[in-house]
């Protein structure tokens, strides 16, 4: 395993758990598996290449560890961009249609406001995976 997926892997970890957990949710919903499948890939896709980018910036040092405000900023930016991925594949997969969400600046705004829960349980989670590792 090079330097490199070694710094990647809570990211991985943490965007797999996070889209597994989105499937879960649909199913527990009461949407159909393949729904549910869906909604859990299109989520996971985006949230582990993101997930990665941030474990190897912190890492490099580039996203200072101890300090919470710059992987904030990372995810007030990238977490938005992985649920509009989200929202436009499973609109594709599902329905054929591509269409973005009806009020894009609301749903863009929304996703702010809840990239900063992801942000502290992805930099909690990681430090516990470096931690271990």
């Amino acid at each position: 395993m090079t330097l490199t997926s070694q710094l990647a892997t809570p990211g991985l970890v943490i965007g797999t758990v996070a889209g597994l957990f989105a499937g879960g949710l649909a199913m527990v919903s009461g949407m159909p598996p393949s729904w549910a499948a869906v909604t859990a890939i299109t989520l996971a896709l985006p949230l582990v290449v993101l997930g990665a980018g941030c474990s190897v910036l912190r890492a490099r040092g580039v996203l200072r560890s101890g300090t919470f405000a710059p992987v904030a900023l990372y995810w007030l930016i990238a977490f938005p961009i992985a649920r509009l991925f989200q929202e436009v594949a499973t609109r594709l997969v599902l329905s054929e249609q591509f269409a973005f969400p009806p009020d894009l600046l609301a749903f863009l705004a929304f996703q702010g406001l809840v990239s900063v829960g992801f942000a502290i349980g992805f930099v909690w989670v990681q430090e516990r995976m470096w931690r271990s590792g």
